[in-house]
């Protein structure tokens, strides 16, 4: 009768470890980390990050994305959630809080996580990265 119990737990096991692994199905998403710094490396609160691809018909070609990802940084500077979205890209990013603003760029590809620092510095100022 031992066996039998034993036999039993084995198979419910390997038929649940079985279940819960055959469903699983790996993330391909592309995510983008953003955390934005002001120019002495301070977390900037509450700035306003823009990531777009830019030209026309372009990655984000959701309506409601209106063809950019926005997202808000937090207290240690970090845009959380991150960006994510399907494929390859080079993205701009851009983000502003009152007088300050800062852009940079990043590459990324399918299924991997990239890390941006958008350094934040007064609008006037021709190093903060951004188009004049």
């Amino acid at each position: 009768m031992k066996l039998n119990k034993t036999l039993v737990w084995s198979l419910i096991f390997f038929a649940f470890l079985g279940l819960s692994t055959s469903c699983e199905e790996e993330d391909t998403r592309s995510q983008v980390r953003v955390r934005v710094l002001n120019q002495d490396s301070i977390p900037i609160q509450n700035a306003l990050v823009r990531m777009f691809a830019p030209g026309t018909n372009t990655l984000f070609t959701d309506p409601d994305t209106q063809g950019s990802y926005w997202r808000y940084s937090g207290l240690d500077g970090w845009c959380e959630p991150s960006f994510k979205f399907d494929g390859e890209a080079f993205l701009d990013v851009e983000a502003a809080k009152g007088g300050w603003r800062g852009c940079s760029y990043v590459h990324v590809t399918k299924g991997s996580i990239a890390e941006i620092i958008v350094m934040m510095k007064p609008y006037g100022d021709l190093n903060n990265g951004c188009p004049q």
